[in-house]
């Protein structure tokens, strides 16, 4: 989200609490999955079907559902994720977003999107898209580590546990794995939608708002280094790598951080972790996909003793050839926001 996104939305966010207290039906809906109300003229739309950042071909950001106001009975006030559109010149007088939790059923996130125009909405189109998908992927990513939190493998935790000092939820579905030097890889093989969880040490990272690229260029020759000797191919002559950025390529990035240039580099707010996507491939073999990657600092002198003075990097990546991988991805990123230190 781009400052001045952060900014309207900390200005828009004026209803932000639970509804009712009483006991509320479950509520329906596939993850990313988003019911619109009232978005006559489609900005809205186009707003959550904007691309997901990171992918090696167009997908949307959500699944979106339209339906007029009017059509809004008390069968669809059941979905999970609900944005509501008015346009009152007599109710704002100015663009605003806020959000309720639980109305209707629970759990349950509705947005109310209001504007005194459809200039001003149109206008404003880029700072409210960063606040609504802001709104709806912090959602999705606390439904889908509250699927996983009793569906975890146990032991492949304790196991990264004991080696780098960190606790990560591990999905049940990923026992395969392997083993090396400040290495470990898993991943649940399956054959349509392959998705991985690497974990590895590399030496410390220290971000500096005027070294960014640097940082980026260094964090891509770790990376190299660490999964092309861990991770092969069929033979030795085939390892993963970063796919470097290109005129066709830089495409898939469009909406990445302009000074990282084609890898989507934030800090994280009250957390020592730096977040990069982008996308791999096997060098010698055609296959690839996209990854994300979450790199956590020793935070004191105790954690980086502990650490051997080197930061943990935690990656998920996606081998899905000819499928659609938003959702695998996003399922791996909420793997990733569970990396902390370990306090045992």
């Amino acid at each position: 989200m781009t400052r001045v996104a952060a900014w309207l939305l900390g200005c828009w966010l004026l209803v932000a609490c639970t509804g009712s207290n009483g006991v509320l039906p479950p509520s329906g809906g596939r993850l990313y999955e988003v019911l619109l109300v009232g978005d006559h003229e489609g900005l809205v739309r186009q707003m959550l079907t904007a691309d997901v950042e990171g992918l090696p071909q167009s997908e949307p950001s959500f699944d979106v559902s339209v339906v007029d106001s009017a059509r809004f009975d008390a069968s669809l006030r059941l979905s999970r994720n609900i944005v509501m559109v008015n346009v009152d010149p007599t109710v704002y007088t100015k663009p605003h977003v806020g959000y309720e939790k639980n109305v209707w059923a629970k759990p349950q996130m509705v947005i109310r999107v209001g504007a005194p125009s459809l200039s001003q909405l149109r206008r404003n189109a880029p700072a409210i898209a960063s606040a609504l998908r802001a709104l709806l992927n912090r959602a999705e990513i606390n439904k889908t580590l509250a699927m996983m939190r009793h569906k975890r493998n146990t032991k492949a935790e304790q196991a990264i546990r004991q080696r780098f000092g960190v606790d990560l939820w591990i999905p049940v579905d990923m026992v395969a794995s392997k083993q090396g030097d400040n290495f470990v890889w898993l991943s649940n093989n399956a054959t349509a939608a392959m998705q991985n969880i690497v974990v590895y040490r590399v030496p410390t990272l220290s971000p500096t708002v005027s070294a960014v690229n640097a940082e980026v260029a260094r964090f891509v020759a770790q990376r190299n280094e660490v999964l092309g000797r861990a991770i092969k191919g069929e033979t030795d002559s085939m390892w993963m790598t970063t796919v470097e950025p290109t005129v066709d390529r830089r495409l898939v990035f469009k909406n990445a951080d302009d000074r990282s240039l084609w890898l989507n580099q934030k800090s994280l707010q009250h957390a020592p972790m730096t977040i990069y996507r982008g996308l791999w491939e096997m060098r010698g073999d055609d296959m690839g996909g996209p990854f994300v990657s979450r790199v956590l600092l020793p935070i004191d002198s105790a954690r980086a003793t502990k650490a051997d003075g080197k930061a943990v990097v935690v990656e998920g990546f996606v081998f899905a050839p000819g499928q659609k991988k938003r959702n695998a991805m996003h399922r791996l990123e909420a793997v990733l926001y569970t990396l902390r230190w370990s306090e045992h």
